[in-house]
């Protein structure tokens, strides 16, 4: 099975629409299948890492699962070059908050230097074989429409950039594209699990304003979704892509 993953049902609207799929009310998961020997599962997760850990968790141990496929939608930090309506695809996730805040500037977990078995993460590769293939699908697809589609490090925060200066900060010390609020959680449940996970972002807004004329969540959801539907026409083939 291929699980289609989004924090909330806005980040999927798309999708329940345009693929063959069935609500199983006792488990609030959709399934059906794309192509024989295709299966789809969908679930929403909830906003927020912790939310997205424990609903993801649950479906990875109920059922085997081929791969995690997220979509949703993100904030574009200042120099990203990303605008309302582009596309992103991880090819890392990075836990932004996970810390100390001081005087002096921001502790990583790496700074606190906290022993444990397991160790602390604060970053998960994304670029595996499967995560190759769906990029060279993309910007293939993306020469050829309108829109801009970009692959690179995703930062996921408990608390969103707001304002100026805390986009600015986070963009400075994390070199990420955009932002969001579970995909580091799921990618870290995934890589514990062995299934390679994509993670599919949609823009809707500039990190650090609130300003709703800066916003646009349906075009942010729309290009996600867009983007997700291209590749499983396309998941066939895909790992006989260099």
């Amino acid at each position: 099975m291929i699980l289609l993953i989004a924090a909330t049902p806005l980040e999927t609207v798309l999708l329940r629409t345009e693929l063959p799929l069935c609500k199983h009310a006792e488990q609030a998961m959709w399934s059906g299948s794309l192509v024989p020997h295709l299966s789809l599962g969908l679930i929403h997760t909830g906003v927020g890492p912790a939310s997205t850990a424990v609903y993801l968790t649950r479906a990875l141990a109920q059922q085997p699962i081929q791969a995690v496929l997220m979509i949703g939608c993100a904030g574009a930090y200042p120099h990203s070059d990303l605008k309302v309506g582009d596309l992103a695809l991880a090819t890392e996730e990075v836990y932004g908050d996970l810390g100390v805040e001081t005087e002096e500037g921001f502790l990583t977990l790496a700074d606190l230097d906290i022993p444990g078995d397991p160790p602390p993460i604060e970053r998960i590769d994304l670029q595996h074989r499967l995560h190759l293939a769906a990029a060279h699908h993309l910007r293939t697809v993306f020469a050829t429409q309108a829109g801009h589609f970009r692959c690179g490090r995703f930062v996921t925060v408990s608390a969103g950039s707001g304002s100026e200066n805390r986009s600015r900060q986070l963009a400075l010390r994390t070199d990420g594209l955009c932002e969001n609020m579970e995909g580091a959680a799921a990618a870290q449940a995934c890589a514990l699990y062995g299934v390679p996970f994509l993670e599919l972002r949609g823009i809707s807004n500039p990190t650090g304003t609130r300003d709703p004329r800066q916003w646009d969540l349906k075009r942010g959801v729309e290009a996600a979704q867009r983007g997700a539907l291209s590749l499983l026409q396309y998941w066939p083939h895909l790992k006989e892509t260099p």
